[in-house]
């Protein structure tokens, strides 16, 4: 019973008939009562402020961990650490230069040299003693490379003019194909431009200003620009084809994208690649049938394909087999471990560490992985995971903000999920000896598309990013297949080139 639930009648009666002491009484059962309503008040208060402390630790949590994200703890591209240092893996008093193993390059003896200098011996440096008739014992060579500066070689065509002396009309021989201008810059000079912008990464103006130094002349931007056209024209029309084709019949390919800025918008680079070829493009969207359609080799694709589990590349019309990134989710467990202490991601991201060792010893033995080792490891696997699912059940999980999809869950929980459903796709490499443990290949292909960006900030054009990726694929494919560059674009622009 509540304080002012007595009635005057209960309070005098408490206190046996003395109004003074039931006036008393009764201040005191108000007051009894107004601590009651203001204790239940403030637990009320503690209840709400406790769901609020909890929600802000929540909100703190996420925000560190966006803070904390970077290429080494989450799907990250390395573009966008920023000026994070990075880690220095060098021991500190330690051998200089190139890693063990590493093959190296230098530079030897020339069998025929363009100029020969004999250097004499006269006289002793001792003695002083004549040696003019004295015969040599042996000759040391010594080699200097250098780079003379280059010059333009200028090449006249003169066009004959005749009149037929049978029917009066006046004739000219035929300049060669290209030749259109009383004076014109030749197409060496748009594979050098091709190779400065989109290879080195220079600027048109820089590009100028280099040729001016070198040669005397300096091509407007406007001349540069239609050279960069006129080669992706050519690569577009003769060589794009070939790589689509040649990707087409490959046994595992990769695929790739990353976000670059076209006229202020966000667009992306797509890349489809491999060992030995490389095609890139630029389309507004980041996957879907319309950009595969565009790009030209999943939609028709049978073989294996690598990629980084963006669900566009799950779509039900796509018959490869999928293969997916080991290195993505090892670097998720990290950012896993580093923000929620979990251990379970900790044991899967040294699980598929040591289990891509073994797979590695394995395939250098020309051996396949014993059976009993394969079934060790996805036993791990689905051990980890277990106890994950017991640890990423006590995660605060956001509150669901609209009304209609999927319950939030959190970051562990949703790594763990993915790493469930798609358990046949992440270990594929454990039998496949075709299969590779990351997309390395994809990422290494698309990077310098990131470089250009940190460079220039954003292509100025959208036909600016779709020169950039069509020749930069052609460029990479050179690369991959050890063909020189320049000769090549030559080649290219020329309508000349082929594998």
């Amino acid at each position: 019973m509540n304080a002012m639930q007595f009635t005057p009648e209960q309070v005098l009666q408490i206190s046996k008939g003395d109004t003074e002491i039931a006036a008393f009484i009764h201040t005191l059962l108000t007051r009894i009562d107004q601590l009651s309503e203001l204790v239940e008040s403030q637990a009320k208060t503690i209840e709400t402020q406790n769901k609020q402390i909890k929600q802000l630790q929540h909100r703190v949590h996420e925000l560190e961990r966006q803070l904390g994200q970077n290429s080494n703890n989450s799907s990250k591209p390395p573009s966008s650490d920023g000026v994070r240092k990075p880690t220095n893996l060098r021991v500190p008093g330690g051998k200089k230069g190139a890693p063990r193993g590493h093959d190296g390059h230098t530079l030897e003896f020339s069998l025929a040299p363009d100029e020969v200098v004999t250097h004499t011996l006269s006289s002793c440096s001792f003695c002083k003693a004549g040696l003019d008739t004295v015969p040599v014992l042996r000759v040391e060579k010594r080699q200097v490379f250098e780079l003379p500066l280059p010059r333009l070689v200028v090449t006249e065509h003169l066009s004959q003019v005749k009149r037929c002396p049978a029917c009066q009309i006046k004739q000219r021989a035929s300049f060669p194909v290209g030749v259109n201008a009383p004076v014109q810059y030749g197409d060496s000079f748009a594979a050098w431009t091709t190779y400065l912008n989109v290879y080195q990464l220079l600027p048109l103006e820089r590009i100028g200003r280099l040729f001016a130094d070198l040669t005397g002349r300096c091509p407007s931007q406007a001349t540069l620009l239609a050279q960069v056209s006129q080669m992706t024209q050519a690569v577009s029309t003769n060589i794009l084809p070939i790589i689509r084709e040649r990707l087409r019949s490959q046994p595992v390919i990769h695929r790739d994208e990353t976000g670059i800025r076209l006229e202020g918008k966000r667009h992306w680079m797509q890349t489809a690649s491999d060992a030995s070829w490389t095609l890139m493009g630029v389309y507004k969207k980041r996957g879907g049938p319309d950009v595969e359609r565009e790009l030209g080799v999943l939609p028709s694709y049978l073989g294996k394909v690598v990629h980084d589990c963006y669900s566009a590349y799950f779509r039900k019309e796509y018959a490869f087999i999928h293969i997916l990134c080991n290195v993505h989710f090892m670097r998720e467990c990290k950012g896993i471990v580093e923000h929620d202490n979990h251990v379970w991601a900790q044991g899967m991201r040294e699980l598929l560490s040591q289990s891509w060792i073994r797979v590695k010893a394995a395939r250098a033995a020309s051996v396949p992985l014993a059976d009993e080792v394969i079934a060790e490891i996805e036993h791990s696997y689905d051990e980890w995971l277990r106890q994950g699912a017991l640890e990423w059940a006590q995660d605060p999980v956001p509150e669901k903000t609209g009304p209609k999809g999927r319950k939030c869950k959190s970051k562990a929980a949703n790594l763990g999920f993915r790493m469930q459903t798609y358990k046949v796709a992440i270990l594929r490499f454990l039998r496949d000896a075709e299969v590779p443990f990351d997309n390395n290949q994809a990422e290494r292909d698309i990077r310098m598309a990131k470089v250009k960006q940190k460079i220039s900030g954003t292509f100025r054009t959208i036909q600016g990013g779709e020169q950039f990726a069509t020749l930069r694929g052609f460029i990479s494919t050179l690369l991959k297949q050890k063909l020189p560059l320049l000769s090549s674009l030559t080649s290219a622009y020329r309508g000349q080139f082929s594998f």
